[in-house]
Protein backbone atom coordinates (compact mmCIF):
# COMPACT_ATOMS: atom_id res chain seq x y z
CA UNK A 1 0.00 0.00 0.00
CA UNK A 2 1.31 3.14 -1.07
CA UNK A 3 1.84 5.58 2.35
CA UNK A 4 -0.56 8.35 1.94
CA UNK A 5 1.32 10.16 5.65
CA UNK A 6 2.70 13.41 4.73
CA UNK A 7 1.76 13.85 0.72
CA UNK A 8 -0.44 16.95 0.16
CA UNK A 9 -4.33 16.38 -0.14
CA UNK A 10 -6.39 18.25 -3.04
CA UNK A 11 -9.38 18.84 -0.75
CA UNK A 12 -7.06 20.34 2.34
CA UNK A 13 -5.42 22.58 -0.20
CA UNK A 14 -8.87 23.78 -2.06
CA UNK A 15 -10.36 23.99 1.20
CA UNK A 16 -7.03 26.30 2.63
CA UNK A 17 -6.65 27.85 -0.89
CA UNK A 18 -10.98 28.98 -0.60
CA UNK A 19 -10.42 30.27 2.97
CA UNK A 20 -7.82 32.35 2.28
CA UNK A 21 -9.51 34.00 -0.61
CA UNK A 22 -12.36 34.54 1.37
CA UNK A 23 -10.71 36.00 4.04
CA UNK A 24 -8.47 38.16 1.52
CA UNK A 25 -11.97 39.25 -0.13
CA UNK A 26 -13.34 40.11 3.18
CA UNK A 27 -10.43 42.48 4.39
CA UNK A 28 -10.41 43.94 1.69
CA UNK A 29 -13.60 44.74 0.98
CA UNK A 30 -13.46 45.70 4.77
CA UNK A 31 -11.04 48.33 3.76
CA UNK A 32 -13.04 49.47 0.60
CA UNK A 33 -15.94 49.71 2.78
CA UNK A 34 -14.43 51.29 5.80
CA UNK A 35 -13.42 54.24 2.82
CA UNK A 36 -17.17 54.56 1.85
CA UNK A 37 -18.62 54.12 5.23
CA UNK A 38 -15.91 56.59 6.64
CA UNK A 39 -17.00 59.26 3.78
CA UNK A 40 -20.63 58.44 3.71
CA UNK A 41 -21.55 58.51 7.71
CA UNK A 42 -19.33 61.81 7.92
CA UNK A 43 -21.04 63.48 5.03
CA UNK A 44 -24.13 62.15 6.54
CA UNK A 45 -23.78 63.44 10.18
CA UNK A 46 -22.30 66.70 8.65
CA UNK A 47 -25.60 66.93 6.87
CA UNK A 48 -27.68 66.31 10.05
CA UNK A 49 -25.61 69.00 11.57
CA UNK A 50 -26.49 71.47 9.32
CA UNK A 51 -30.08 70.87 9.56
CA UNK A 52 -30.33 70.86 13.49
CA UNK A 53 -27.83 73.60 13.50
CA UNK A 54 -30.48 75.45 11.32
CA UNK A 55 -33.53 74.40 13.00
CA UNK A 56 -31.91 75.79 16.22
CA UNK A 57 -30.83 79.02 14.79
CA UNK A 58 -34.19 79.74 13.72
CA UNK A 59 -35.63 78.96 17.17
CA UNK A 60 -32.82 80.67 19.15
CA UNK A 61 -33.06 83.66 16.55
CA UNK A 62 -36.06 84.63 17.27
CA UNK A 63 -35.84 84.29 21.11
CA UNK A 64 -32.33 86.35 20.83
CA UNK A 65 -34.07 89.42 19.44
CA UNK A 66 -36.78 88.87 22.33
CA UNK A 67 -33.90 88.03 24.87
CA UNK A 68 -35.07 85.19 26.06
CA UNK A 69 -32.28 83.16 25.09
CA UNK A 70 -31.18 82.74 28.58
CA UNK A 71 -34.52 81.55 29.80
CA UNK A 72 -34.42 79.09 26.88
CA UNK A 73 -30.70 77.91 28.36
CA UNK A 74 -32.11 77.01 31.94
CA UNK A 75 -35.06 74.45 30.47
CA UNK A 76 -33.49 71.08 30.94
CA UNK A 77 -35.14 69.40 28.66
CA UNK A 78 -34.29 65.87 26.70
CA UNK A 79 -32.23 66.07 23.73
CA UNK A 80 -29.02 64.68 22.25
CA UNK A 81 -26.44 64.97 24.70
CA UNK A 82 -23.94 64.85 21.96
CA UNK A 83 -25.45 67.85 20.11
CA UNK A 84 -24.56 71.27 21.82
CA UNK A 85 -25.19 74.81 20.87
CA UNK A 86 -23.72 78.06 21.96
CA UNK A 87 -24.50 82.16 21.38
CA UNK A 88 -21.03 84.05 21.54
CA UNK A 89 -20.07 87.44 21.59
CA UNK A 90 -18.19 87.99 18.29
CA UNK A 91 -15.76 90.64 19.58
CA UNK A 92 -15.12 89.04 23.11
CA UNK A 93 -15.68 85.30 22.32
CA UNK A 94 -17.87 85.79 25.58
CA UNK A 95 -20.67 83.32 25.98
CA UNK A 96 -24.05 85.24 25.69
CA UNK A 97 -26.24 81.87 26.24
CA UNK A 98 -25.55 78.07 25.86
CA UNK A 99 -27.05 74.56 26.49
CA UNK A 100 -26.79 73.48 29.83
CA UNK A 101 -24.27 70.23 28.71
CA UNK A 102 -22.58 72.83 26.03
CA UNK A 103 -18.24 73.87 27.18
CA UNK A 104 -17.99 76.71 29.57
CA UNK A 105 -15.71 78.23 26.81
CA UNK A 106 -16.80 78.96 23.04
CA UNK A 107 -15.62 76.20 20.70
CA UNK A 108 -15.18 78.79 17.82
CA UNK A 109 -14.94 82.46 17.72
CA UNK A 110 -15.03 82.44 13.88
CA UNK A 111 -18.24 82.52 11.87
CA UNK A 112 -18.82 80.01 9.59
CA UNK A 113 -21.81 77.93 7.87
CA UNK A 114 -19.57 74.98 6.44
CA UNK A 115 -19.14 71.98 8.89
CA UNK A 116 -15.14 72.17 10.98
CA UNK A 117 -13.26 70.75 13.18
CA UNK A 118 -12.51 72.62 16.43
CA UNK A 119 -8.66 72.95 17.33
CA UNK A 120 -8.98 70.32 20.21
CA UNK A 121 -10.40 68.06 17.68
CA UNK A 122 -13.30 67.40 20.17
CA UNK A 123 -16.25 68.70 18.40
CA UNK A 124 -17.51 68.94 14.57
CA UNK A 125 -18.98 72.95 14.51
CA UNK A 126 -21.36 75.02 12.53
CA UNK A 127 -21.96 78.59 12.97
CA UNK A 128 -24.82 81.12 11.80
CA UNK A 129 -24.95 84.70 12.52
CA UNK A 130 -27.87 86.93 13.56
CA UNK A 131 -29.67 89.11 10.83
CA UNK A 132 -30.64 91.70 13.81
CA UNK A 133 -27.63 91.08 15.70
CA UNK A 134 -24.21 90.94 13.74
CA UNK A 135 -22.69 91.74 17.54
CA UNK A 136 -23.30 87.45 18.32
CA UNK A 137 -23.38 84.17 16.35
CA UNK A 138 -24.41 81.02 16.94
CA UNK A 139 -22.53 77.70 17.56
CA UNK A 140 -23.74 74.32 16.80
CA UNK A 141 -21.56 71.38 17.59
CA UNK A 142 -21.58 67.68 17.36
CA UNK A 143 -18.84 66.08 19.78
CA UNK A 144 -16.43 63.82 18.14
CA UNK A 145 -16.45 60.81 20.33
CA UNK A 146 -20.99 60.46 19.04
CA UNK A 147 -19.02 60.54 15.15
CA UNK A 148 -16.35 58.14 15.89
CA UNK A 149 -18.84 55.74 17.58
CA UNK A 150 -21.40 56.39 14.16
CA UNK A 151 -18.50 55.46 12.39
CA UNK A 152 -17.43 52.36 14.54
CA UNK A 153 -20.78 50.18 14.21
CA UNK A 154 -21.24 51.38 10.14
CA UNK A 155 -18.24 49.52 9.86
CA UNK A 156 -18.20 46.75 12.29
CA UNK A 157 -21.10 45.61 10.99
CA UNK A 158 -20.27 45.94 7.55
CA UNK A 159 -17.45 44.01 8.17
CA UNK A 160 -19.01 41.42 10.41
CA UNK A 161 -21.61 40.66 7.43
CA UNK A 162 -18.62 40.83 4.68
CA UNK A 163 -16.74 38.05 6.82
CA UNK A 164 -20.20 35.94 7.54
CA UNK A 165 -20.62 36.29 3.65
CA UNK A 166 -17.50 34.87 3.11
CA UNK A 167 -17.33 31.84 5.46
CA UNK A 168 -20.75 31.07 4.33
CA UNK A 169 -19.15 31.14 0.59
CA UNK A 170 -16.10 29.31 1.59
CA UNK A 171 -18.59 26.34 2.89
CA UNK A 172 -20.65 26.08 -0.05
CA UNK A 173 -17.49 25.66 -2.31
CA UNK A 174 -15.83 23.70 0.04
CA UNK A 175 -19.34 21.06 -0.46
CA UNK A 176 -19.06 21.74 -3.65
CA UNK A 177 -15.39 20.43 -4.25
CA UNK A 178 -16.21 17.34 -1.83
CA UNK A 179 -19.10 16.47 -4.47
CA UNK A 180 -17.07 16.77 -7.16
CA UNK A 181 -14.20 15.13 -5.61
CA UNK A 182 -16.25 12.07 -5.12
CA UNK A 183 -16.19 10.58 -8.74
CA UNK A 184 -12.35 10.33 -8.37
CA UNK A 185 -13.30 8.54 -5.10
CA UNK A 186 -15.24 5.98 -6.50
CA UNK A 187 -13.24 5.78 -9.33
CA UNK A 188 -10.26 5.12 -7.16
CA UNK A 189 -12.48 2.28 -5.22
CA UNK A 190 -13.14 0.69 -8.48
CA UNK A 191 -9.58 0.54 -9.50
CA UNK A 192 -9.07 -1.14 -6.20
CA UNK A 193 -11.58 -3.92 -7.01
CA UNK A 194 -10.42 -4.77 -10.42
CA UNK A 195 -8.73 -7.45 -12.01
CA UNK A 196 -6.77 -6.96 -14.95
CA UNK A 197 -7.69 -10.67 -15.90
CA UNK A 198 -11.20 -10.43 -15.51
CA UNK A 199 -11.91 -7.30 -18.14
CA UNK A 200 -15.94 -6.59 -16.53
CA UNK A 201 -14.26 -5.94 -13.16
CA UNK A 202 -12.61 -2.56 -14.85
CA UNK A 203 -14.04 0.51 -14.17
CA UNK A 204 -17.03 1.33 -16.85
CA UNK A 205 -17.84 5.14 -18.15
CA UNK A 206 -16.31 8.23 -16.15
CA UNK A 207 -18.70 10.51 -14.32
CA UNK A 208 -16.70 13.61 -15.39
CA UNK A 209 -14.80 14.51 -18.82
CA UNK A 210 -11.69 15.40 -16.49
CA UNK A 211 -11.51 11.30 -16.00
CA UNK A 212 -11.93 9.78 -19.20
CA UNK A 213 -7.89 10.19 -20.13
CA UNK A 214 -7.22 8.53 -16.61
CA UNK A 215 -10.10 5.71 -16.90
CA UNK A 216 -8.36 4.74 -20.42
CA UNK A 217 -4.91 5.05 -19.11
CA UNK A 218 -5.92 2.61 -16.28
CA UNK A 219 -8.14 0.23 -18.94
CA UNK A 220 -4.59 -0.34 -21.41
CA UNK A 221 -2.82 -0.78 -18.27
CA UNK A 222 -5.25 -3.36 -17.30
CA UNK A 223 -4.88 -4.81 -20.85
CA UNK A 224 -1.04 -4.98 -21.07
CA UNK A 225 -0.77 -6.44 -17.14
CA UNK A 226 -3.79 -9.39 -18.31
CA UNK A 227 -1.23 -9.98 -21.54
CA UNK A 228 1.86 -9.88 -19.03
CA UNK A 229 0.20 -11.98 -16.68
CA UNK A 230 -0.92 -14.39 -19.27
CA UNK A 231 2.58 -15.06 -21.26
CA UNK A 232 4.13 -15.41 -17.45
CA UNK A 233 1.56 -18.60 -17.13
CA UNK A 234 2.55 -19.58 -20.27
CA UNK A 235 6.16 -19.60 -19.78
CA UNK A 236 6.04 -21.01 -16.09
CA UNK A 237 3.61 -24.21 -17.31
CA UNK A 238 5.94 -25.10 -20.41
CA UNK A 239 9.02 -24.42 -18.09
CA UNK A 240 7.50 -26.69 -15.42
CA UNK A 241 6.87 -29.84 -18.06
CA UNK A 242 10.10 -28.74 -19.56
CA UNK A 243 12.30 -28.66 -17.30
CA UNK A 244 11.17 -31.10 -14.54
CA UNK A 245 11.46 -33.98 -16.38
CA UNK A 246 14.86 -33.71 -17.59
CA UNK A 247 16.07 -32.81 -13.75
CA UNK A 248 13.95 -35.78 -12.94
CA UNK A 249 15.74 -38.60 -15.26
CA UNK A 250 19.20 -36.85 -14.18
CA UNK A 251 17.97 -37.71 -10.67
CA UNK A 252 17.27 -41.08 -11.83
CA UNK A 253 19.98 -41.65 -13.85
CA UNK A 254 22.77 -40.62 -11.29
CA UNK A 255 21.06 -42.96 -8.25
CA UNK A 256 21.53 -46.02 -10.44
CA UNK A 257 25.42 -44.45 -11.42
CA UNK A 258 26.01 -44.26 -7.80
CA UNK A 259 24.83 -47.68 -7.09
CA UNK A 260 27.16 -49.19 -9.92
CA UNK A 261 30.39 -46.82 -10.16
CA UNK A 262 33.21 -48.08 -8.21
CA UNK A 263 34.14 -46.67 -5.29
CA UNK A 264 36.84 -43.73 -5.89
CA UNK A 265 33.76 -42.65 -8.31
CA UNK A 266 30.77 -42.08 -5.90
CA UNK A 267 32.39 -38.52 -4.04
CA UNK A 268 32.13 -37.25 -7.35
CA UNK A 269 28.49 -38.84 -8.39
CA UNK A 270 27.52 -37.53 -4.88
CA UNK A 271 28.90 -34.12 -5.20
CA UNK A 272 26.88 -34.18 -9.00
CA UNK A 273 23.23 -35.55 -7.47
CA UNK A 274 23.50 -33.17 -4.90
CA UNK A 275 24.07 -30.13 -7.39
CA UNK A 276 21.72 -31.47 -9.70
CA UNK A 277 18.97 -31.63 -6.76
CA UNK A 278 19.56 -28.15 -5.63
CA UNK A 279 19.18 -27.00 -8.84
CA UNK A 280 15.67 -28.85 -8.97
CA UNK A 281 14.31 -26.92 -5.92
CA UNK A 282 15.80 -23.65 -7.41
CA UNK A 283 13.72 -24.21 -10.56
CA UNK A 284 11.43 -25.07 -8.11
CA UNK A 285 11.10 -21.61 -6.14
CA UNK A 286 11.72 -19.65 -9.27
CA UNK A 287 8.33 -21.46 -11.14
CA UNK A 288 6.72 -20.71 -7.52
CA UNK A 289 7.67 -17.28 -7.45
CA UNK A 290 6.70 -16.35 -11.03
CA UNK A 291 2.87 -17.89 -10.45
CA UNK A 292 1.76 -14.81 -11.39
CA UNK A 293 -1.98 -14.17 -10.57
CA UNK A 294 -3.12 -17.05 -8.47
CA UNK A 295 -3.73 -17.04 -4.70
CA UNK A 296 -2.06 -19.00 -2.04
CA UNK A 297 -4.13 -22.30 -2.26
CA UNK A 298 -4.33 -22.31 1.78
CA UNK A 299 -5.25 -25.56 3.46
CA UNK A 300 -4.20 -27.21 6.82
CA UNK A 301 -0.15 -28.41 6.71
CA UNK A 302 1.94 -30.42 8.90
CA UNK A 303 5.00 -28.67 8.01
CA UNK A 304 6.68 -31.69 8.68
CA UNK A 305 5.77 -33.86 6.27
CA UNK A 306 7.38 -31.15 4.23
CA UNK A 307 10.77 -31.44 4.75
CA UNK A 308 11.99 -34.84 3.39
CA UNK A 309 15.01 -34.23 5.97
CA UNK A 310 17.57 -36.99 4.31
CA UNK A 311 17.41 -34.10 1.10
CA UNK A 312 19.68 -32.37 3.21
CA UNK A 313 22.62 -34.80 3.98
CA UNK A 314 23.92 -33.93 7.51
CA UNK A 315 21.97 -31.08 8.24
CA UNK A 316 20.25 -31.31 11.53
CA UNK A 317 16.61 -30.37 11.18
CA UNK A 318 14.91 -30.16 14.65
CA UNK A 319 11.19 -29.21 13.91
CA UNK A 320 8.42 -28.12 16.83
CA UNK A 321 5.39 -27.86 15.67
CA UNK A 322 2.59 -27.38 17.77
CA UNK A 323 -0.33 -28.15 15.37
CA UNK A 324 -1.01 -27.66 11.44
CA UNK A 325 -1.08 -23.98 10.23
CA UNK A 326 -2.71 -23.12 7.30
CA UNK A 327 -1.21 -22.05 4.46
CA UNK A 328 0.09 -23.21 0.88
CA UNK A 329 1.87 -26.23 0.95
CA UNK A 330 3.55 -25.93 -2.20
CA UNK A 331 4.32 -22.14 -1.64
CA UNK A 332 5.78 -23.09 1.94
CA UNK A 333 7.52 -26.17 0.72
CA UNK A 334 9.70 -23.91 -1.88
CA UNK A 335 9.99 -21.51 1.02
CA UNK A 336 11.90 -23.98 3.51
CA UNK A 337 14.09 -25.70 0.84
CA UNK A 338 15.74 -22.52 0.23
CA UNK A 339 16.15 -21.09 3.61
CA UNK A 340 17.36 -24.96 4.41
CA UNK A 341 19.32 -24.90 1.47
CA UNK A 342 21.11 -21.14 2.38
CA UNK A 343 22.11 -22.00 5.69
CA UNK A 344 23.93 -25.01 4.32
CA UNK A 345 25.71 -23.51 2.09
CA UNK A 346 26.83 -20.91 5.15
CA UNK A 347 28.37 -23.80 7.11
CA UNK A 348 24.51 -24.80 9.51
CA UNK A 349 25.08 -27.74 10.58
CA UNK A 350 21.63 -27.87 13.06
CA UNK A 351 18.89 -25.92 12.44
CA UNK A 352 15.51 -25.15 14.23
CA UNK A 353 12.20 -24.90 13.45
CA UNK A 354 9.44 -23.94 15.36
CA UNK A 355 5.62 -23.52 14.48
CA UNK A 356 3.04 -21.95 16.47
CA UNK A 357 -0.68 -20.78 16.53
CA UNK A 358 -1.76 -18.30 18.00
CA UNK A 359 -4.80 -15.49 17.93
CA UNK A 360 -5.08 -16.01 14.54
CA UNK A 361 -1.14 -15.85 13.55
CA UNK A 362 0.64 -18.35 12.17
CA UNK A 363 4.40 -18.04 12.90
CA UNK A 364 7.33 -19.79 11.51
CA UNK A 365 10.79 -19.62 13.21
CA UNK A 366 13.72 -20.97 11.28
CA UNK A 367 17.24 -20.37 13.49
CA UNK A 368 20.82 -22.10 12.27
CA UNK A 369 23.96 -21.96 13.53
CA UNK A 370 25.64 -21.06 10.54
CA UNK A 371 28.03 -17.86 10.11
CA UNK A 372 25.08 -15.54 10.85
CA UNK A 373 25.32 -11.87 8.91
CA UNK A 374 27.19 -8.68 10.61
CA UNK A 375 24.49 -6.31 12.34
CA UNK A 376 25.61 -4.03 9.15
CA UNK A 377 24.74 -6.53 6.88
CA UNK A 378 20.79 -7.27 8.85
CA UNK A 379 20.15 -3.84 9.13
CA UNK A 380 20.81 -3.41 5.15
CA UNK A 381 18.85 -6.59 4.81
CA UNK A 382 16.10 -5.46 6.71
CA UNK A 383 15.80 -2.14 4.56
CA UNK A 384 15.71 -3.89 1.32
CA UNK A 385 13.71 -6.08 1.99
CA UNK A 386 11.02 -3.41 3.44
CA UNK A 387 11.01 -2.04 0.19
CA UNK A 388 11.05 -4.90 -1.46
CA UNK A 389 13.99 -4.32 -3.38
CA UNK A 390 15.19 -7.64 -4.68
CA UNK A 391 17.53 -6.15 -7.32
CA UNK A 392 20.84 -7.12 -8.26
CA UNK A 393 22.73 -4.26 -6.11
CA UNK A 394 23.55 -7.18 -3.53
CA UNK A 395 20.93 -5.44 -0.97
CA UNK A 396 19.13 -8.88 -0.77
CA UNK A 397 21.05 -11.60 -1.76
CA UNK A 398 19.99 -14.69 -1.92
CA UNK A 399 16.93 -16.83 -3.51
CA UNK A 400 15.84 -17.61 -0.17
CA UNK A 401 15.20 -14.39 1.52
CA UNK A 402 13.49 -13.32 -1.52
CA UNK A 403 11.22 -16.29 -1.82
CA UNK A 404 10.09 -16.33 1.43
CA UNK A 405 9.22 -12.40 1.45
CA UNK A 406 6.96 -12.39 -1.35
CA UNK A 407 5.57 -15.94 -0.29
CA UNK A 408 4.36 -14.36 2.96
CA UNK A 409 3.38 -11.36 1.25
CA UNK A 410 1.16 -13.23 -0.49
CA UNK A 411 -0.19 -14.70 2.95
CA UNK A 412 -1.19 -11.20 3.95
CA UNK A 413 1.63 -11.46 6.42
CA UNK A 414 4.99 -10.44 6.57
CA UNK A 415 8.92 -11.49 7.47
CA UNK A 416 10.95 -10.23 10.14
CA UNK A 417 15.10 -10.83 10.81
CA UNK A 418 15.69 -11.03 14.57
CA UNK A 419 19.10 -10.38 15.67
CA UNK A 420 20.79 -13.89 17.38
CA UNK A 421 23.57 -14.10 19.22
CA UNK A 422 24.68 -16.86 16.72
CA UNK A 423 24.07 -18.14 13.18
CA UNK A 424 20.94 -16.72 11.55
CA UNK A 425 16.87 -16.32 11.96
CA UNK A 426 14.13 -15.75 9.83
CA UNK A 427 10.88 -15.50 11.38
CA UNK A 428 7.13 -15.79 8.81
CA UNK A 429 4.09 -14.73 10.15
CA UNK A 430 0.64 -14.47 8.50
CA UNK A 431 -3.67 -14.19 9.55
CA UNK A 432 -5.29 -17.53 9.08
CA UNK A 433 -7.29 -17.42 5.92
Amino acid sequence: MIPSAGLPSILQRVTRSLLVMALLWALLMAGVVRQVVHHEVDELMDQSLRESAEILHSVIAVLHQQGLDQAMAQVHSEYEEHLVWQVVERQTGALVAQSHKAPAQALLLTLDAEPRDTPDGLWRVVSFGFQNDPGHFLLVAQSEEERVEARAEAESYTLIATLLMGLLVTLLLNLLVRRELKPLARLSKAVQACDPLQPETLPQSPERAELVPMLQAIRDLGRRLAQRISSERAFTTHAAHALRTPLAGIDAQLAIALKEAPDSLRPRLTRTREAATRLSRVMQALLTMFRSGSEPQRQLIDVADLLPTQAFGELQIDIQAERSVSGDPDLLAAVLFNLLDNAQRHQARQVQLSVTQADGMNRLRLQDDGEGCLPEKLQSLRAALARQDYGADGSSKGLGLVLADLVVRAHGGHMTLPAVEAGFCVELSWPDA
